[in-house]
């Protein structure tokens, strides 16, 4: 019963809706602007954090390709929305 629960707290935590990711990505921007980051230096250490998480998380390449494809669909709706 104890391994039950715990897996269903790791499902509850690991799942996350495309608000909270937009909410994260927000939140790393304002940030960005606040501390005037170099936008080179910027890039670089977003694409560092990423190839530390995966490496960390142990992500999947295939789990980490849906993801990117998956964000370019939303951004594209997005700037399909706007025009």
């Amino acid at each position: 019963m104890v391994d039950k629960n715990m897996e269903d707290k790791k499902s509850k935590k690991s799942s996350y809706t495309i608000g909270d990711a937009v909410q994260i990505a927000d939140d790393i921007f304002k940030l960005s602007k606040e501390k005037e980051y170099n936008v080179g230096a910027f890039v670089h250490g977003l694409i560092f954090a990423l190839e530390y998480a995966q490496i960390s998380y142990q992500i999947p390449n295939q789990q980490l390709a849906n993801i990117k494809r998956d964000s370019r669909k939303y951004l594209k709706q997005i700037n399909n929305t706007k025009k």
